[in-house]
């Protein structure tokens, strides 16, 4: 019985248990969710790969056997070239890819040449003519490392192209101009940090084609250099502190709730009679004397009132005290007022 009795709880305790730590789950998991989808994160930009691109080109025009000039090889660059003494064009193209970090670079390349002709009619250019053709076919380079270089050594013999341009000028009648443009395709790839990063370049030359003289232009001494960031997303620390009190909370609450269910309501009995000594002793105190023997009713008379409320107005309309006397064993209590040797006696039992 006693086991069973430590299993009982008051039923004011544990519906008060139950309705606050429903309470406080109900609190704790709302703003759990709101702090989850609240944006609460900070957004950080870190560097996290630099790289950059070289490009370079030099050439040398060689000559046919002419009595005008000794040199079969031309380097000057300051100078002009008479077309018909030309007999090729050496061509050297350098590429140089260099990044901060090591990583899987994958490098292709080609080489492709176009040739345009263009009419100008009232001042304005209209493009006649464009034919492109592969002069380097598509190469790959595979490189584990910071680096990627490229260099190509290439001879362009013009001469039948000058040809066809200028018999096309004599016989259809048309003064056009005419340019060989020389590109080098390049594309580098590679992943840094799941980042996949790509960049793309078509240095070119141009050579001029059917005049007089031959001048060689382009995109020489090249040299940028990128930049990649990635943005980091890190929570913020007082985001984290909520989520974890509210974790705590909800884990508090659950306990709360199954311990509060393992006990059965007791079931309480007030106990009336006490509850009724206590209101009138706290009601009536000025007028209470309280007493420690029991009051002897062999030589007066003893007049029973049924109302303590009775005992009130005697004591007032004879002036006289109320003797209290609690008569423990019994759980009775006696209320009397004495006068002469009558006693106006309210007992209050259990």
């Amino acid at each position: 019985m006693r086991m069973k009795e430590k299993n009982k709880i008051r039923k004011s305790t544990k519906y008060a248990t139950i309705i606050i730590s429903v309470i406080v789950l109900i609190f704790s998991f709302i703003n759990f969710i709101k702090t989850i989808q609240k944006q609460n994160m900070k957004t950080s930009t870190k560097e996290i790969y630099k790289y950059t691109n070289k490009f370079n080109y030099d050439y040398k025009v060689n000559l046919i056997s002419n009595k005008y000039m000794t040199n079969d090889e031309i380097e000057d660059k300051n100078l002009a070239y008479v077309t018909d003494l030309i007999d090729n064009i050496k061509l050297n193209l350098n590429y140089d890819y260099s990044a901060n970090k090591n990583s899987e670079i994958k490098c292709t390349y080609s080489v492709v040449g176009l040739m345009q002709a263009v009419y100008t009619k009232n001042g304005v250019e209209q493009k006649i003519w464009e034919k492109e053709e592969t002069i380097l076919k598509e190469k790959e380079l595979d490189s584990a490392s910071d680096s990627v270089q490229i260099s190509e050594s290439l001879k362009l013999d013009l001469k039948d192209k000058n040809e066809l341009i200028n018999n096309f000028k004599q016989q259809l009648g048309m003064s056009i101009e005419a340019k060989y443009t020389v590109k080098l395709n390049i594309k580098v790839a590679t992943d840094v940090e799941g980042k996949e990063v790509v960049d793309e370049l078509t240095p070119f030359i141009n050579i001029d084609l059917a005049e007089k003289t031959t001048t060689i232009s382009g995109q020489n001494d090249l040299e940028n250099t990128e930049y990649i960031s990635k943005e980091y997303s890190i929570t913020e620390k007082s985001s984290i502190y909520k989520l974890v009190i509210y974790i705590v909370l909800m884990a508090i609450s659950i306990f709360a709730l199954k311990h509060v269910s393992r006990f059965k309501v007791a079931n309480v009995v007030r106990n009336e009679y006490k509850y009724e000594l206590n209101r009138i002793l706290k009601i009536c105190q000025d007028k209470i004397v309280e007493v420690s023997t029991k009051p002897n009713d062999e030589e007066i008379e003893v007049v029973y009132v049924k109302d303590f409320g009775e005992i009130v107005k005697v004591s007032e309309e004879l002036f006289k005290p109320i003797l209290y006397y609690n008569a423990k064993e019994n759980e009775e209590s006696w209320f009397s007022v004495m006068s002469g040797k009558t006693s106006y006696r309210f007992v209050l039992r259990k």
